[in-house]
């Protein structure tokens, strides 16, 4: 199997544990301070992770990219989160999932990758099954 499968996968296991955490916090902390709280975390992990990083490659181009996503992120995290306080982990991260929807979207227009009929099929199904998950 290839690397980027398994960390996929191990990425999917840990984004699906770290909701359920959320849903406990959202008891003891209000959506807003979880986030700054758990972002203030995650910075100094990946910062650790990245002192030990052999190859660092950085370019203005990157850095104005990075603090694009940084931003949009910041917000969909702050909505992730309140919308669990608000309602059901179950759903709201199932619909979150559907992010890759919204990904091979823009990738297709945006950015001219190709697919397949049956890719594009296998997308769609996938869509109809995560939107069935949440009824």
């Amino acid at each position: 199997m290839d690397m980027y499968v398994l960390l996929a996968v191990l990425a999917m296991f840990l984004y699906g544990i770290t909701a359920i955490i959320y849903k406990l916090a959202s008891k003891s902390i209000d959506p807003v301070s979880l986030t700054l709280f758990t972002s203030i975390l995650m910075t100094i992990t990946i910062f650790v992770f990245w002192l030990f990083t052999k190859q660092k490659h950085i370019t203005l181009k990157g850095f104005e990219y990075a603090g694009i996503a940084g931003i949009i992120a910041g917000f969909a995290f702050i909505a992730y989160i309140s919308s669990i306080l608000l309602g059901k982990v179950s759903i709201v991260s199932t619909l979150r999932g559907l992010s890759f929807l919204v990904t091979a979207i823009i990738a297709i227009l945006f950015l001219a990758e190709k697919i397949s009929v049956i890719k594009a099929l296998g997308i769609g199904f996938a869509a109809i099954a995560i939107l069935l998950l949440t009824l």
